[in-house]
């Protein structure tokens, strides 16, 4: 039996057993996970119930990721149609998603407004812009590209990383590991990956931060969702 077979046959039982799917997303590096209702199947094409937000990412996006107990792992499917305002859409192209999707267990957000970095290693302090953040981790770009040519942090660096949240007046500090240093091409940076471990007084202004952008990005969806609608009743 060909993979795309298997996976329509399990997507039958699904259907027959009335059985959610969980779809798997992204905005603005904000994940969108929501249940999902498989409608009908036909040819290869699977239609699906979703939740606003699922078709506002998927929309923008043109694919998403199925997760169910019943599939054997994550599978990736493009995207047909959206029917934004009947939160509708039409999916095909089924094929393994990769071990990692759907495995990230912490929130990750992008700053609204650029927010200032400091990144110390014993040796020399760099400054940078917050890429993005989460509870255990923290992006970061760089311009060591354009200012020392190659020299780059190493993987396995202890480093302190200083910035400033937007809920608070106050500096906060960080102390991480690199766990990740891309170039990015062309443009003179550094995209530092690093975990952080966060001290008792630091994570509750780090939980409120992440909270926040969290509530903005939902919002946020929904207003794009909303838009979307009306732009659909007005073309008719």
């Amino acid at each position: 039996m060909e993979p795309h077979d298997k996976v329509m046959r399990l997507f039958h039982m699904l259907l027959s057993a009335g059985e959610p799917v969980t779809l798997l997303n992204s905005y603005r590096g904000f994940p969108v996970a929501h249940k999902a209702t498989i409608l009908t199947l036909e040819q290869g094409y699977v239609a699906i119930g979703i939740h606003e937000h699922q078709a506002v990412s998927m929309a923008l996006e043109g694919k998403t990721f199925i997760q169910s107990s019943w599939l054997p792992e994550v599978v990736r499917a493009s995207v047909m149609a959206v029917d934004i305002a009947k939160k509708r859409a039409v999916l095909t192209e089924f094929e393994p998603g990769g071990s990692e999707i759907g495995k990230r267990s912490t929130i990750r957000v992008f700053p609204r407004d650029p927010l200032e970095a400091d990144i110390y290693d014993g040796r020399r302090r760099l400054s940078g812009k917050i890429a993005d953040i989460s509870t255990s981790g923290v992006g970061v770009f760089t311009f060591a590209a354009y200012v020392y040519g190659d020299l780059s942090f190493e993987l396995n660096k202890e480093v302190f990383v200083d910035f400033r949240l937007p809920t608070t007046d106050a500096v906060v500090r960080f102390h991480g590991v690199v766990t990740s240093v891309a170039d990015k091409q062309d443009a003179h940076l550094h995209r530092l990956g690093v975990h952080i471990f966060p001290n008792p007084e630091v994570q509750p202004l780090l939980d409120a931060y992440i909270k926040q952008r969290q509530d903005e990005t939902e919002r946020e969806l929904t207003l794009i969702f909303q838009s979307m609608c009306q732009e659909r009743a007005t073309q008719g």
